[in-house]
């Protein structure tokens, strides 16, 4: 008959000294991390309404843009907004997924 041995607990693993192991896109040198992608997501975002506001500051005050341009900005920018706020939920289940497991 074969004893399995007990698992060690948690404070065992814990408790190593070991540096944690780079993982490949780190190795690479070419990863970013994920604020970093947010951050630049933000930007784009922020970007592109700024892009529509001056245009429609621009249409208002009779200037050379046209109303195509403004809508074609307009559109972008919300659809900027959307994708962002759809990874914002994302991201929010993602953490209260991670919250409700059990260790």
């Amino acid at each position: 008959m074969t004893v399995i041995p007990p698992i060690n607990g948690i404070r065992a693993v814990v408790a190593t000294d070991r540096p944690l192991p780079a993982t490949p896109a780190t190795e690479a040198g070419g990863g970013e991390g994920f604020a970093s992608s947010v951050r630049k997501a933000l930007e784009s975002v922020s970007q592109a309404e700024a892009q529509a506001d001056s245009i429609a500051v621009d249409i208002a005050s009779g200037g050379d843009s046209g109303v195509h341009e403004l809508m074609v900005a307009t559109a972008k920018a919300q659809l900027s907004v959307d994708l962002l706020v759809q990874v914002r939920n994302r991201a929010i289940e993602a953490y209260t997924e991670i919250m409700r497991m059990q260790i």
